[in-house]
């Protein structure tokens, strides 16, 4: 029997769902599936308030790791495959994954393992796997899959969908105009299976080689130019106003407040403004420079790491 082992952040359950979705083929064929969900010790609120959501951005960015509750696994247990989900936030691994990527425990649950990452998400996850595949790397994991369910929201509309969810709880019906928010059952009944179906075929072989390239063609990873030049503004300009924001203190501090606030305000506004203009350019992209915008999505489709 092969062993899984799930190591997982959720708030809102939605995550876990697309990884049950997605894992159901191999525990319906005899896997033996382990779930470990990472706790911080001081939980983050759900719903957001609007200061806490956007103060936790610097840490997010710089990657520095807040305090776990006990790990409740062995980790020299040994297991034939490790799935990584988490959700991106700020472009970045999420704060709880990321600090339990940085733990001795990881080191030994990871390395030499053959690892799958499963996102959930709004829509933008590119820097935040080139993150994690560094993370893994330096983990000595191989990273031999990735599966991303974003929500197929054009994109300034899945922004407001996301600040109702995030900061008041609303997944669906927003304003009483809005779609509801997440991943679409639909996802979750159609590619999620049949993602694993491909990855219980490999577990079972050993051999992951074709398994990515498998995973894409069922629709596992759809990269969106538009997103693709949005997210290289915001990889250049984030590590910059999480500085900004750093200087005036560390996380909660009160002498910071000022400066998450306007953060709070610049960032959706610079989305708001520079969204249309990337689409724009997006869509010509592809004709004034197709091999250079081909090369960029068949690499972030890819587990391979620059």
């Amino acid at each position: 029997m092969k062993k899984v082992l799930v190591i997982y952040y959720t708030q809102t359950g939605q995550l876990k769902s697309a990884v049950e979705a997605t894992l159901a083929p191999l525990k319906s064929k005899g896997a033996n599936i382990t779930y470990l969900l990472i706790k911080p010790k001081k939980s983050y609120p759900y719903p957001w308030s609007y200061t806490e959501f956007f103060d936790i951005f610097p840490e997010t960015v710089h990657g520095i790791p807040t305090e776990l509750e006990p790990f409740s696994i062995n980790e020299n247990e040994h297991f034939d495959l490790v799935v990584v989900a988490y959700q991106p936030w700020f472009l970045s691994i999420c704060v709880p994954i990321n600090s339990f990527l940085q733990t001795e425990e990881a080191k030994k649950l990871l390395k030499d393992k053959p690892v799958v990452t499963i996102l959930a998400c709004r829509n933008m996850w590119l820097n935040g796997q080139e993150k994690m595949k560094l993370r893994l790397k330096n983990l000595e994991a191989q990273l031999v899959g990735n599966i991303t369910f974003v929500d197929k929201a054009a994109n300034l509309v899945s922004l407001v969908t996301v600040l109702a969810f995030v900061l008041a709880g609303k997944k669906e019906n927003f304003l009483g105009i809005f779609p509801k928010y997440g991943v679409s059952d639909e996802d979750l009944q159609t590619i999620a299976p049949k993602c694993g179906d491909i990855l219980f075929k490999h577990l079972e072989t050993g051999n992951y080689d074709t398994q990515q390239a498998e995973l894409v063609e069922q629709g596992a990873v759809v990269v969106k130019p538009n997103l693709l030049l949005m997210e290289a503004r915001g990889r250049d300009l984030f590590p910059i106003y999480a500085n900004y924001i750093s200087k005036k203190g560390t996380a909660g501090s009160a002498d910071r407040r000022t400066r998450v606030r306007i953060f709070g305000i610049v960032l959706p506004t610079l989305i708001l403004i520079l969204s249309p203009i990337i689409t724009i350019i997006s869509r010509l992209s592809p004709l004034l420079f197709p091999s250079k915008i081909k090369k960029e999505v068949e690499y972030y489709s890819k587990n391979t790491l620059r």
